[in-house]
């Protein structure tokens, strides 16, 4: 049976639509299963602190979900990529139950004062979780930037797999490009669509800075038992990569 990645709207249509949960719930009572990427909790962690007191019981159903799945939480893609290539990547210093303390703070809280009031408890390694939204902010704005510079290369100058192979190295051992572009083939894609919208004009860091946590997302269609489950259309985005197919709507649950 098919193991699912959800993406981050997904899992926000599953704390506002009935529907949505009850279909995560039937895919799962079938034999499907569901793991769960660090980006896409990064980006709910963003909604829970921007949604505040108004939202926290809507994006309290998406985190209880996350809970129940928590064995099922993916490494970040530096460390899943080293263990693709087989590289000793350097792991981050956030590891599996530090992104289940994260989820806790969230089930285990009344209010959504109690949630900000846990970062304060002793042990808990997420103190500037009410800074959430500034941290992301910034950090997406690190990969536009980065972005940006590539789309003032003139076009056929620079091999992005190449590119992304330089991000990946760890001390001297840096992945082949094209060793790394097969395995990650959609994540290359994608990052060159992004580059050439930029290139053609397009300012993702006013319009569309969602592409950074979708990015991440499409690493992990390296295992090929991964599909990844999304209500937007890529298929403009990646149209020559061969796990395009890994790429499903709801419907297919």
């Amino acid at each position: 049976m098919p193991t699912y990645l959800p993406d981050t709207n997904v899992l926000i249509d599953l704390g506002r639509d009935p529907a949505v949960q009850t279909k995560l719930k039937n895919a799962e009572q079938s034999g499907s299963k569901f793991v769960i990427a660090p980006s896409v909790m990064t980006e709910l962690t963003v909604g829970v602190v921007k949604g505040g007191a108004t939202y926290f019981e809507q994006n309290k159903k998406i985190f209880t979900w996350l809970q129940a799945h928590s064995d099922a939480i993916l490494d970040l893609p530096r460390p899943f990529v080293g263990k693709i290539l087989g590289l000793q990547s350097k792991r981050s210093h956030v590891e599996k139950h530090h992104h289940v303390q994260r989820i806790e703070m969230v089930v285990n809280s009344q209010t959504f004062d109690e949630f900000l009031k846990c970062k304060d408890d002793t042990g808990n390694v997420w103190s500037d979780i009410d800074k959430a939204v500034q941290i992301h902010k910034a950090q997406v704005d690190n990969e536009i930037t980065w972005q940006e510079k590539l789309a003032k290369w003139p076009q056929g100058t620079f091999d992005l797999g190449a590119e992304l192979c330089k991000i990946f190295a760890v001390g001297r051992a840096c992945p082949d490009p094209e060793v790394f572009r097969r395995h990650f083939s959609a994540a290359v894609e994608y990052d060159e669509a992004s580059i050439a919208k930029i290139r053609a004009g397009a300012n993702p860091r006013k319009n569309d800075r969602g592409r950074y946590a979708d990015s991440q997302l499409f690493f992990y269609l390296a295992d090929p038992n991964i599909t990844l489950v999304t209500s937007e259309d890529f298929s403009s985005d990646i149209t020559q990569s061969p796990q395009r197919i890994r790429i499903v709507g709801l419907d297919a649950l």
